[in-house]
């Protein structure tokens, strides 16, 4: 079979991409205007439109309104992306990156366990101290939902961030947004249960008292267990929960804006 060419937007896309790894290149420089590079590479503006918005989704550049794009940063934006379209599509989805988010977040157990056992305890205070205000603050509203996502996103961010390791934070972080609907029912099933509403506080301290003990085995088990309830209580969701989750992302009727968590 003979292979399509590939299109013009294609084509600069490859070219900008090689921009914006060069050697010399590092986030925040600006590429140069749409103007100049529709020039240099013999295509339309339209074209060059077309492939700074896939370059964008890709998370390689940052287009401002009126100014000529950046480097962005390195981040887990297509990962985010992905794993988004991926659960909307599919709800065996929903269990099998939660399954990816436990088998990472288990390492990054390992890994702060570790630092704070080491050298490196110092830097891991103040990620520490974070966690430690997230618990405080659910704690002194349980049953608050915002509360309750904000303050437990926040602190498996802040764990993670102790395991010194900012690859595996960006993805994290990726995968709890894209997965954000699925910690919300979580927390609302939890609720509706009649447990005590502090007891994810409780468990949250647990968790970090395993891991300030600098043994990176009692911080793993730690982390295998807390996580292993929420695989438990996905499996246990009615069949019908994920398509009606679905239809609330699509629908757009998360009025406030912000990034809901996923289960923890």
């Amino acid at each position: 079979m003979r292979a399509r060419p590939r299109s013009l937007t294609s084509q600069v896309v490859e070219f900008i991409e090689e921009l914006c790894v060069g050697p010399d290149v590092t986030p925040g420089d600006q590429l140069p205007p749409e103007g100049e590079l529709a020039t240099r590479f013999g295509v339309s503006r339209v074209v060059l439109r077309e492939a700074m918005k896939t370059l964008e989704a890709r998370g390689l550049v940052q287009r401002r309104q009126g100014k000529p794009a950046v480097v962005a940063s390195p981040n887990a934006l297509p990962v985010e992306k992905f794993v988004a379209f991926a659960v909307l599509r599919d709800k065996r989805a929903l269990m099998e990156f939660t399954e990816i988010r436990k088998a990472l977040e288990v390492h990054g157990a390992r890994l702060a366990a570790q630092r704070i056992a080491g050298p490196e305890e110092p830097q891991t205070r103040p990620y520490v101290a974070r966690a430690r205000e997230a618990i405080a603050e659910q704690r002194a509203d349980p049953l608050d939902m915002r509360n309750r996502l904000r303050t437990d996103f926040a602190f498996h961010q802040a764990l993670v961030a102790a395991a010194g390791n900012a690859s595996l934070t960006q993805i994290l972080d990726a995968l709890e947004r894209s997965l954000a609907e699925s910690r919300e029912e979580s927390h609302r099933r939890y609720l509706a249960s009649g447990a005590d509403p502090a007891g994810s506080a409780t468990e949250h301290e647990v968790l970090l008292d395993a891991v300030l003990t600098g043994d990176p085995a009692h911080a793993v088990a730690a982390m295998e267990h807390h996580l292993q309830v929420t695989l438990r209580e996905i499996e246990s969701r009615p069949e019908g929960d994920e398509a009606d989750q679905d239809k609330t992302h699509r629908d757009g009727t998360d009025q406030d804006g912000t990034h809901r968590d996923t289960a923890s």
